[in-house]
């Protein structure tokens, strides 16, 4: 009877969440953190995880609770009396960050000290996710987006101090942060920097992956159509800062319902997560090619899989892994092109 009390007002702050920034992030992707759990057995075959953190051998999961994987086995952490839900999990530079949201409405930022989870901060606000900025190598540093009671979203850096861009207003929502620059995609096709100013992009579709690159043998920032908000069709364009984004400089009309939600580089090639698994852009000649996994993963264990068919929640580097994290279908890892199921 209290696990359903519970699982209702998860609901409710969800709710919430969506309706006042259910743009900052897929809806689909909120929504995932309503699911049960049933059994120790099924944690990982078909969670939802939206955050890993690796610390030595011990692999700790965000799942709408706290999980580790130690030994091969999966266990939940029962860390705080205080917590309501586990919201993400970020690891920077080998510290283990928590996001949640407390049974008493309140955003909580925890840390792990050896073996125990200290809570560093508690504010009034409600916890969407971390903008995490991934390079090749990992996660390089991460900030943490919420919304206030009027559903105006802020940004707060890992200390939690207001990093909110200026001139913003209740109508602007976050997406994604950039891996080097720490630019981040907005709605209104804008791009964002923590000093306040912004940039937009020349697109009537939403922009939402973003990713500063050198693939085509210079530096320069591409960002990508894509969350599925107020697109006006279904071509996937790619913008660059070269031409100061006001012309695509990639175009594909041939991509159905594709939705792109975020870009990684690995090993010399972009990753696009989406609504169906991911994509390779590579470079070719001036431009770029879009085409199924071949290179990051073997195509084999790929179509095998059931990842062309799922929303992706991110894809983390992480020393010679490739952790996917998906909506509904568990946890997977890349390691020597070889794709599996946690």
């Amino acid at each position: 009877m209290n696990n359903n009390r519970n699982f209702k007002e998860f609901t409710l702050i969800m709710l919430i969440i969506l309706a006042s920034s259910c743009s900052s992030e897929s809806i689909f992707s909120q929504l995932s953190k309503l699911q049960k759990i049933n059994s120790d057995n099924n944690i990982l075959d078909s969670s939802s995880p939206s955050g890993i953190s690796v610390v030595n051998d011990t692999l700790y999961i965000a799942a709408m609770h706290l999980f580790k994987k130690e030994n091969g086995v999966v266990k939940k952490i029962n860390f705080s009396n205080s917590y309501e839900f586990v919201i993400d999990l970020v690891n920077i530079s080998g510290k283990t960050y928590l996001l949640a949201q407390s049974k008493d409405k309140k955003l909580e930022l925890y840390t792990l000290e050896q073996d125990n989870w200290k809570l560093t901060f508690q504010k009034n606000l409600n916890a969407i996710k971390f903008l995490k900025s991934i390079d090749k190598n990992g996660v390089k540093s991460a900030y943490i987006l919420a919304s206030e009671v009027n559903g105006s979203q802020v940004i707060l850096d890992i200390n939690g101090v207001n990093k909110t861009p200026s001139n913003t207003n209740k109508d602007d929502k976050f997406y994604q942060i950039s891996n080097r620059n720490q630019l981040i995609t907005g709605k209104f096709s804008k791009i964002w920097k923590l000093d306040g100013s912004s940039i937009n992009v020349n697109s009537k579709n939403e922009i939402m992956p973003i990713i500063d690159t050198n693939i085509r043998g210079f530096a320069e920032t591409l960002v990508m159509t894509g969350g599925g908000y107020a697109t006006s069709d279904n071509k996937f364009r790619i913008y660059s800062s070269i031409n100061n984004y006001e012309n695509p400089i990639f175009n594909r009309e041939d991509i159905g319902s594709f939705i792109a939600y975020f870009a990684i580089e690995v090993n010399g090639i972009i990753l696009i997560g989406s609504n169906s698994g991911f994509v390779e852009l590579i470079k070719d000649k001036n431009t770029f090619i879009l085409q199924s996994p071949s290179y990051s993963a073997s195509e084999g264990s790929y179509h095998a899989s059931q990842l062309s068919k799922t929303r992706l929640n991110n894809i983390i580097p992480i020393d010679d892994k490739t952790y996917i994290l998906t909506q509904g279908k568990g946890l997977w890892k890349i390691e020597n092109h070889k794709l599996t199921k946690e």
